[in-house]
């Protein structure tokens, strides 16, 4: 079997224009488009990626992404679930990227081993609490989705940590939890923020996930950014914005 043959329990599936293949969990945690506009709007707001940090990458796709984007870029993966965290290196595999990324299978919660500052750290963290809702049956879906060992806080505090000076760290967060956000990137002195809304297409009135890029500063500062837009008014979802489209074409 080699890198790219899908064990029984998985699909091999091929994404975005045919930019990427992903290998997924049938049944466990699948990638959302939530990775693809956190990789969009983490690569809309840098000028270049030296190093990037990927807390809680999942399967790998954000950190695909923006290696596909940034040729030069060395990519940090980190990822709690073993067999989560050996599905992104064969994604990676997949996509040519190997040779200058790392996955690191550790749980954010606890103490990090040695990893080098990142000018680009981005995370699409759990966020679900179980107390109030069902929790997903499939364990890897649980990790993945809701917060076991640690929250927005704990993956703001630890990015902080790894952020080179002038770094900025990127996050997709629902929107009804801005705030809590918001209140962790300042506590962590990640006050130089900006704010985008993410809205299935354009001419929707409400969206569900805010984006979110940080800076250090003492002091708070939000800016309100331009709305992000999947899909052009009107259009199928097959049909991505054209910001997006221009994005998925320099891949």
């Amino acid at each position: 079997m080699t890198h790219r043959t899908p064990q029984e329990h998985e699909t091999l599936d091929v994404l975005l224009r045919g930019k990427v293949e992903l290998l997924q969990a049938k049944r466990g945690y699948r990638t959302s488009v939530d990775a693809m506009a956190l990789a969009f709007f983490a690569a809309s707001h840098v000028d270049d990626v030296h190093t990037c940090i990927d807390l809680g990458a999942g399967s790998g796709l954000v950190s695909i992404l923006i290696g596909k984007r940034f040729r030069a870029a060395h990519l940090v993966l980190v990822e709690r679930q073993p067999q989560m965290a050996e599905r992104a290196g064969r994604n990676l595999r997949l996509a040519g990227l190997d040779a200058r990324a790392e996955v690191v299978t550790c749980d954010v919660a606890q103490t990090l081993p040695m990893l080098p500052l990142a000018d680009l750290i981005v995370c699409n963290p759990p966020y679900y609490q179980i107390g109030p809702r069902v929790a997903p049956r499939d364990p890897e879906r649980l990790v993945a989705h809701c917060e076991t060992t640690a929250g927005i806080e704990r993956f703001v505090a630890v990015a902080a940590t790894l952020l080179a000076p002038d770094g900025a760290l990127c996050v997709v967060y629902p929107i009804e939890l801005a705030k809590r956000a918001l209140a962790a990137l300042e506590a962590a002195g990640l006050g130089r923020i900006g704010q985008a809304r993410m809205l299935h297409r354009v001419g929707d009135a409400s969206a569900s996930r805010v984006l979110l890029h940080a800076r250090r500063s003492a002091a708070s500062e939000l800016s309100l950014l331009p709305d992000v837009h999947l899909h052009p008014e009107g259009a199928p979802d097959s049909t991505y914005d054209p910001a997006i489209e221009s994005f998925l074409a320099s891949l």
